[in-house]
């Protein structure tokens, strides 16, 4: 009587409690890899995008502007210099900012070889009077002078490297910027990903519907 009355074997319980829990964690390790997967692009994204932005950022250069000379004051690499060779990367945007030191008119002219002015500042008579040139540098540019006194405020620009585009244009694709093409994509990918991860669990339980034959008696 007791032997007849015994708990009857779970075996069939147990395995389909592990078989469900090995199948949860199954997809609970699919679900974080498609979440690490995006959270890494957009992570790359934003960090390809960063860089481009510090790369596009103007670099100043600042003088002191006096008849004897351009005196270099910054980055350090001029400073204390007259009429400092300044090199320039082509593409990279640059300003050129001075000060008036002795009250004399001076002007800041980004000349080619030529000696066509290219882009030039306004004209500052005053002493502490300050003004500025920004541009974009092309291997054209060659001088940095003063036109109004052109033979002891002049120094020269050495521009290495070409700009980015200068031949035939290859599209639209070529005007964006590497890092705003990869958030494109992964906002792209933030869209489609849930779809895909739908697809995929709807793969795997089709293949688990027709492998998994049990015949009880």
């Amino acid at each position: 009587m007791t032997g007849d009355s015994s708990p009857a074997p779970r075996g069939d319980s147990t395995e389909a409690g592990g078989k469900a829990d090995a199948d949860e964690s199954d997809d609970g390790v699919t679900r974080r890899t498609f979440v690490r997967t995006t959270g890494a692009a957009a992570g790359m994204g934003t960090s390809a995008l960063l860089a481009d932005d510090a790369a596009a950022q103007t670099q100043t250069y600042r003088f002191g502007g006096e008849v004897a000379a351009w005196q270099g004051r910054q980055p350090s690499a001029i400073e204390g210099q007259s009429n400092p060779t300044i090199e320039l990367q082509a593409g990279q945007e640059y300003e050129f900012w001075f000060e008036n030191l002795d009250g004399q008119p001076h002007n800041m002219v980004i000349q080619d070889a030529d000696g066509n002015a290219i882009v030039e500042s306004e004209l500052v008579s005053e002493e502490g009077a300050t003004a500025s040139v920004t541009f974009t540098a092309t291997p054209a540019m060659t001088t940095y002078i003063c036109t109004i006194h052109p033979t002891t405020m002049v120094g020269d620009l050495n521009v290495t490297g070409e700009v980015e585009g200068g031949g035939e244009s290859g599209g639209l694709l070529e005007t964006i910027p590497f890092g705003a093409m990869v958030v494109l994509g992964v906002i792209a990918l933030a869209f489609l990903s849930p779809v895909l991860f739908a697809l995929f669990l709807f793969s795997r339980g089709g293949g688990r519907g027709g492998d998994e034959t049990t015949t009880r008696t």
